[in-house]
């Protein structure tokens, strides 16, 4: 298994491209009407990984920047009109001076160090454009095998958790530099129908997990996996997940 280090995804990018789920399209239009943007706009997806959200925007007709920083994972996204791919952080995203009007974050801005960030966001935004954030949560009240298999990690690593689901206050954060204001919250819900495979392989395309656990630890966690798949009789996993999203508006830029 090849190694990992903690926020790159090329050991992952594979696994990644192939289970990750997407998001609920409702939350996505949602989201494009708060932040008044039509066909025919420029956007940027930052932290954009193989493309998932990068597409649900390019489907909608946005003219989408997909800044990616891992080249695996850029390499591994599929070809989509409207988009173009660049490489990049939120720290330094290469984008010209108010060239945006909406920037959002995928299932990425726990990577950013947001003091450097989201000046850095502020610039590239145009006037009145928001940038927007969200997560996809597995729904672990509501799966008993989602459960069962975060109880097989932690027998591997104690007191594991992930970036994004640990007590963060997103809109405080938003607002802690000062070019953004005006927090609107949003959240959905969805199901995903996995195959076994395809359940084994969504933790293969774990970052932080792989990290944190090393190479034998992860052999391991996922042989118990998979002999409690086979005890179960599972073929296929349905995967609950809630969706949270945070758009904050850009104040104007300084005169």
């Amino acid at each position: 298994m090849p190694t990992s280090k903690l926020g790159d995804f090329t050991p992952q990018a594979d696994a990644y491209a192939r289970t990750r789920p997407g998001y609920p399209a409702t939350l996505i239009d949602d989201l494009i009407e708060h932040a008044g943007v039509k066909p025919g706009d420029a956007v940027a997806d930052i932290g954009a990984g193989t493309g998932l959200f990068t597409a649900m925007l390019a489907q909608r007709g946005l003219r989408v920047t997909a800044i990616e920083p891992t080249a695996a994972m850029r390499d591994k996204a599929p070809p989509m009109p409207n988009v173009t791919w660049q490489a990049g952080t939120f720290e330094a995203t290469g984008l010209p001076d108010a060239s945006q009007k909406w920037l959002t974050a995928a299932q990425a801005f726990h990577w950013a160090d947001p003091a450097k960030a989201l000046p850095e966001l502020r610039r590239v935004l145009m006037s009145g454009g928001y940038f927007t954030i969200l997560w996809n949560n597995r729904d672990m009240a509501a799966s008993a095998v989602l459960r069962h298999t975060h109880e097989l990690i932690l027998r591997q690593t104690p007191n594991f958790d992930e970036l994004y689901r640990r007590d963060q206050d997103w809109p405080a954060i938003l607002v802690s530099t000062g070019g953004f204001a005006d927090v609107a919250h949003f959240h959905d819900q969805h199901v995903v129908s996995m195959s076994r495979q395809r359940y084994l392989d969504l933790w293969r395309s774990h970052n932080a997990l792989q990290v944190r656990t090393g190479p034998q630890r992860f052999a391991a966690f996922l042989a118990e996996l998979t002999v409690y798949l086979d005890a179960q009789g599972l073929t296929q996993v349905d995967v609950p997940y809630y969706v949270n999203a945070w758009t904050a508006r850009g104040v104007a830029h300084p005169q």
